[in-house]
């Protein structure tokens, strides 16, 4: 009997790349009020920058951050109260990006309420806001089966974990929904490692770490090692 991880799938996985350029919109925050105006005010693009795409272009700090508005408040006010209260803010859990711009504001609201403090940045340390114009490729990279697919989860960057677990949510318009998880449902019968993939917390995840959970996972799910004999 053929292990699971050596069956063949009907459908070839086909692995992309992601490559993402940053495009500032030349404005620039300063302090609390300025931000709370502009989250008010800017395009979904742009806090979809923010919120997510950042990770991308950006060197991570020793202290993971899942999104700007926090990584800007706990290294540029030095505020990790506020921080905090922007790092549990998920956008994977709304529905929509309206609904997770009005959480943002209504927490700075609340934020400001009870501190009217409005400290400025010193100069240097501002939030530039962008946006990002994103290409997508193909890598050339496929996986048949799931011990291919694990081989070429290890070769391909991160970009390509991005845009088959991340952007994809957004893309297919499913908060539960990715692209490994999908193809691994269509053309293998291991329910259990499609829910442990779903399960996945996407946002609060680094790239790499989201990686190395898919593999161990589908190691964990196939029901054998992929190095014992068959």
């Amino acid at each position: 009997m053929v292990n699971v991880v050596d069956q063949q799938a009907p459908n070839i996985f086909e692995f992309s790349e992601y490559f993402l350029m940053p495009m500032p919109t030349g404005k620039k925050v300063t302090n609390l009020r300025e931000l709370l105006q502009y989250l008010r005010e800017m395009s979904e693009s742009v806090l979809i920058y923010h919120l997510w795409q950042s990770r991308l272009v950006i060197t991570q700090p020793t202290l993971e951050y899942p999104n700007d508005f926090a990584l800007w408040a706990a290294t540029a006010l030095h505020d990790d109260l506020l921080a905090e209260k922007l790092i549990a803010i998920d956008p994977f859990d709304y529905e929509n990006l309206t609904q997770v711009r009005e959480a943002l504001v209504e927490e700075l609201e609340e934020y400001l309420w009870d501190s009217p403090q409005n400290p400025q940045v010193r100069p240097g340390f501002e939030l530039h806001l962008c946006e990002a114009s994103a290409v997508v490729m193909h890598s050339g990279i496929t996986a048949r089966t799931l011990r291919e697919f694990c081989g070429a989860l290890q070769t391909v960057g991160l970009d390509s974990v991005y845009y088959h677990f991340v952007e994809a949510r957004r893309r297919l318009g499913d908060r539960k929904m990715d692209d490994f998880s999908h193809w691994i449902a269509a053309n293998f019968t291991v329910p259990s490692l499609v829910t442990a993939i779903r399960d996945i917390d996407v946002y609060f995840y680094t790239l790499a770490e989201i990686r190395d959970t898919i593999l161990a996972l589908v190691q964990e799910h196939a029901g054998k090692t992929f190095d014992q004999p068959e």
